[in-house]
């Protein structure tokens, strides 16, 4: 398989990734995603970093950064699967489908929706990008990407066999 298909591949998967983790909270089960889906409760917080979780009086920063940071293999997986694209529409795809998760878990009543994630999500996904073009002024583009998904796969398959492990111990 070429790398245009393999990166295409790695960024659908990781779409989907970001969607099941996102939405669905990591639910193994469609008994489980049903029931979250009773439990709706609709929640908007449009005040940046004046909704999030507050321990004790203190602001956590970890659910905040790791928001963040969940969006940044989306930015390198599009640096190499959507060569086509101007940053300015990677940036903009970035954004769109992060609010997209935003407004999908206002429908579904599944988490909050809350303007700091949409933040988060875009600089994490915006920082990726940037870290992929870094790179690429460091490494050849071909080494770099092949590099890239190798590293992509591996994890992939790592995360896969992590899931399978556990939905099978979970029944």
């Amino acid at each position: 398989m070429s790398h245009k298909k393999l990166s295409s591949v790695l960024l659908i998967s990781y779409l989907l990734l970001l969607i099941w983790i996102l939405l669905f909270k990591f639910s193994l089960s469609f008994s489980d995603i049903a029931a979250r889906l009773d439990q709706a409760v609709r929640s908007v917080n449009l005040l940046p970093f004046q909704g999030s979780k507050v321990v004790n009086g203190k602001l956590v920063l970890n659910e905040i950064i790791l928001n963040g940071l969940i969006f940044v293999p989306l930015g390198v997986l599009l640096g190499i699967a959507a060569k086509n694209l101007s940053l300015i529409k990677k940036f903009v795809f970035i954004c769109l489908f992060s609010f997209a998760i935003e407004i999908l878990q206002f429908i579904l009543g599944i988490g909050v929706t809350d303007v700091t994630d949409l933040l988060m999500n875009s600089v994490g996904g915006i920082l990726g990008v940037g870290v992929y073009y870094g790179l690429a002024l460091l490494v050849p583009e071909t080494k770099l990407d092949r590099g890239l998904i190798i590293v992509g796969l591996t994890i992939g398959i790592l995360f896969l066999g992590m899931v399978s492990l556990l939905r099978f111990s979970y029944h």
